[in-house]
């Protein structure tokens, strides 16, 4: 979704309270595909603070669906998000409270504001890397691939030691067939 900021910025201290919702957002995260399934209505505060400054600020919970990292089953998962940016339209820089630098944004774009892409860059900063869909999640066979949640399987699950390679390369070249 996109806000333009012309009517905010064009005013200091006007202050406009939009509501926003999250497009069909997917996207990848570590070689992960996300896919943001929520699709719940937020507001998004919009203040001029001085000339080509605003500061934008937004609660909104989002809901994704996400790929176990053992078993590669899909999890879905919620995160709650508080954002509050200032934002310097004119150069495309962004600051946050804890931070002394500013960041180089993507979402800002002739004087509109990509909530999507707002959203995205606030929640690659607070979800895991690695998810599970239970704690005790059994992942899936090496040799197979069987969900080892849902059944078992006879492979070998014996992991030989790597150190002693050479040896066993020796032992299967002299073995009777």
């Amino acid at each position: 979704m996109l806000l333009n900021l012309y009517d905010v910025i064009s005013v200091v201290g006007r202050e406009e309270v939009v509501q926003a919702e999250l497009g069909n957002l997917v996207s990848s995260y570590h070689g992960e595909a996300i896919k943001v399934t929520g699709k719940d209505s937020f507001e998004v505060t919009l203040k001029s603070v001085s000339k080509d400054n605003i500061t934008v600020s937004c609660q909104v919970n989002v809901q994704m669906i996400r790929t176990c990292s053992r078993c590669l089953e899909e999890v879905e998962c919620e995160y709650p998000l508080t954002i509050f940016r200032n934002i310097n339209v004119a150069k495309k820089e962004a600051y946050v409270e804890d931070a002394s630098d500013a960041d180089e944004i993507s979402y800002i774009e002739d004087c509109n504001l990509d909530v999507d892409m707002l959203v995205l860059d606030e929640l690659y900063t607070v979800i895991p890397m690695n998810i599970l869909c239970k704690e005790d999640c059994q992942g899936i066979c090496k040799v197979c691939g069987t969900n080892l949640n849902e059944s078992t399987c006879n492979c070998d699950q014996t992991v030989p030691d790597p150190r002693m390679a050479v040896f066993s390369d020796i032992f299967n070249q002299f073995k009777e067939v």
